[in-house]
């Protein structure tokens, strides 16, 4: 019969832990999140059914979880103890010639599966899972498959937020007008960052080949401080130096634009800018712009001062919606949508 148990530890409030279905595709079970709490779907030859209980997990902290197929039921437990119990006529899956044979997905669908589940999710998921052991074999068979991987490693110790590896970017379709007139529009982003390097694009807007947008950090010539710049193309509209970025502590950045004016403030200080480089701005927020988080897609040099991707972490509001990487329309594979490490002094 099926059975799973792992130590599991995340932030993100909606994922697939892990899938696993016949060789056939006949039958499936799925393990996920939705809202911190631990949902299971099944079908199998006499249907379908679906069921979530117990508390929410997704506190950060490590828990043992566990799913085994009984004779008519399929029991999950947290930390040992049974939080739901779902009855189950006949088995998951069919043994063949003695053997019960699955295939076993984890963080993730396969492909066709998505719309075949019995209630939509959200497959992406960050989290760590540890102490496996599938089917009464132990981590057989996980282990190769992870070892190879850096990103797939899981990080000593997390806190809340996005971690950007400096290797990739996060774009999002966001629509930034107004719905009673299309001419009025507003940009309202608010970050939280804890940068680990000097220089990079933390906040982009991509107008086919164009940057009309660009909020970035760069390196300044004092050794114990950063500038933070706006940009619109490849001119700087504002800036503000700010105490050397790259330490624990997080920093405030906001950055409201209308077609009249900018204004960027870091922790407590501001810069405000009605520069005629607006009307360019407005141009692009006449015609389509896709927003980019911790980089930029390849764009011709010249077409904005920095390119480099952002490295370190950083939380998003854009008009007071705060961004969840797992519903970007592309995303890096290295970002860690849910979890930042944090810094051991």
């Amino acid at each position: 019969r099926f059975t799973a148990e792992f130590d599991f530890r995340t932030y993100d409030a909606e994922g697939v832990i892990l899938y696993a279905e016949s060789l056939d595709n006949s039958a499936w079970i799925l393990l996920a999140l939705r809202d911190g709490k631990i949902e299971i779907q099944f079908k199998n030859e006499f249907g379908t059914k679906v069921t979530s209980g117990g508390k929410a997990i997704n506190d950060g902290l490590w828990h043992i979880v566990s799913v085994e197929e009984l004779e008519h039921s399929i029991s999950v437990k947290i930390a040992k103890e049974a939080v739901m119990s779902i009855n189950s006529p006949g088995t998951l899956f069919k043994q063949s010639q003695g053997f019960l044979e699955t295939k076993v997905y984890i963080a993730g669908l396969p492909r066709r599966v998505g719309g075949a589940l019995v209630k939509q999710i959200n497959p992406r998921l960050d989290g760590c899972i540890r102490a496996w052991n599938l089917m009464n074999q132990g981590h057989s068979g996980v282990n190769e498959v992870i070892q190879e991987k850096q990103s797939k490693h899981c990080l000593v110790a997390v806190g809340r937020g996005s971690f950007y590896p400096g290797t990739g970017m996060a774009a999002f379709q966001i629509n930034y007008n107004n719905l009673d007139n299309a001419e009025d529009w507003l940009i309202n982003v608010t970050l939280s960052i804890r940068p680990s390097t000097d220089t990079g694009v933390m906040f982009a807007l991509v107008s086919n080949e164009t940057v009309p947008l660009a909020l970035s950090i760069v390196d300044s010539n004092s050794s114990d401080s950063q500038k933070i710049t706006v940009t619109i193309g490849n001119i700087t509209v504002a800036q503000l130096e700010s105490k050397k970025l790259c330490t624990p502590r997080r920093v405030q950045v906001g950055l409201v634009v209308t077609k009249q004016e900018l204004e960027l403030a870091v922790d407590s200080h501001t810069d405000k800018s009605n520069s005629e480089h607006l009307s360019t701005l407005h141009q692009a927020m006449m015609a389509n712009v896709v927003t980019y988080l911790g980089g930029l897609p390849d764009v011709p040099l010249g077409a904005t001062p920095v390119t480099a991707f952002y490295n370190g972490c950083m939380e998003v509001k854009v008009n007071s919606r705060q961004l969840d990487l797992d519903e970007a329309i592309s995303k890096h594979n290295d970002i860690r949508s849910h979890s930042c490490p944090l810094i051991m002094l």
